[in-house]
């Protein structure tokens, strides 16, 4: 069985109208339409799941333009064991029902907080299977979270033009937790902080874009500064999240990756091939980090 099930020549048909409309990629909408599917199953699963990360921000907030392939999921809560092998056990699940194959069987483990999953489907446009990732990750509990309507693009076509689909689509709109944009923002200035001191540019410049466009969303308020600390006290927890150890200085450590210029190759090479948008490296770095620097947000006030 395909995702598409006995309706191939349909989807076809759709996915095609859609991406010539909206200026994108038939394998893009195609994906997208995978990953809604996706989401739809795991908002009937009973279990916590917070969907997080870039693709979140398209999908939930239509905030980024830019390719986003993988889907990043945790959870508002600390999960039990048992939770945790259901977890695994549900993403398998509704990766079998779509009919996609999971490349990395061994790499996963159900008392792992960290998972990447790589699944295969069948795609209508290229001869050779196509990939999708889905990554659970329950290092720290996710909040603030809220319930958002987590759309798609064949969904958004057809909202906007009050179109009715020939096929079932009950996935072109799933309500589903998301995390916040303030978590999200804060995650991602730490996260470009992160990759600086383990020395891993390839692929993480996305952030520096993603941090522009959420930027000017984010109200700068005594509320914010608290969640930044709150934030931080869980990733001292975890030795994957190193720059949120007392030793650094966050606004000076952005200040050096601005200097250095640490992501400049690879947001030219890669980031800025994969945005439907033009924003050069100057101008995501003015609007994003280079204004979080000159604040004091990120200095770290809790005193122990």
């Amino acid at each position: 069985m395909n995702w598409y099930k006995e309706h191939g020549d349909e989807w076809k048909e759709i996915i095609e109208t859609v991406a010539a409309e909206e200026h994108r990629t038939t394998q893009m909408v195609e994906k997208d339409t995978i990953q809604s599917m996706f989401l739809f199953g795991l908002s009937k699963s009973g279990l916590p799941f917070v969907f997080k990360g870039g693709t979140s921000l398209s999908k939930a907030y239509e905030l980024i333009d830019r390719f986003s392939e993988d889907i990043d999921l945790s959870m508002n809560r600390k999960p039990t064991e048992s939770e945790k092998r259901r977890s695994k056990n549900t993403v398998l699940s509704i990766a079998k029902e779509l009919g996609m194959t999971l490349l990395n069987p061994e790499e996963i483990q159900s008392r792992h907080s960290y998972n990447q999953y790589v699944f295969s489907y069948k795609s209508l446009f290229s001869a050779s299977p196509l990939q999708m990732v889905v990554e659970t990750s329950f290092y720290q509990a996710v909040y603030p979270v809220e319930m958002r309507p987590v759309y798609s693009y064949i969904g958004r076509f057809c909202e906007k033009r009050d179109i009715t689909l020939p096929i079932q689509f009950d996935a072109a709109v799933v309500e589903m937790q998301v995390q916040s944009l303030e978590r999200t923002f804060i995650d991602k200035v730490f996260a470009v902080c992160d990759y600086r001191l383990q020395d891993m540019q390839k692929r993480d410049s996305r952030h520096l874009y993603d941090i522009a466009r959420l930027l000017p969303e984010i109200e700068l308020s005594e509320e914010l500064d608290a969640l930044i600390d709150e934030v931080r006290k869980d990733r001292m927890r975890s030795k994957n999240n190193p720059s949120a150890q007392l030793g650094h200085n966050i606004p000076e450590m952005l200040k050096e990756i601005i200097n250095s210029r640490f992501y400049e190759h690879d947001y030219n090479e890669i980031t800025e091939k994969l945005l439907y948008e033009d924003v050069s490296y100057e101008e995501a770095i003015s609007r994003g980090i280079s204004v979080v620097a000159g604040l004091d947000i990120f200095e770290y006030k809790t005193v122990e």
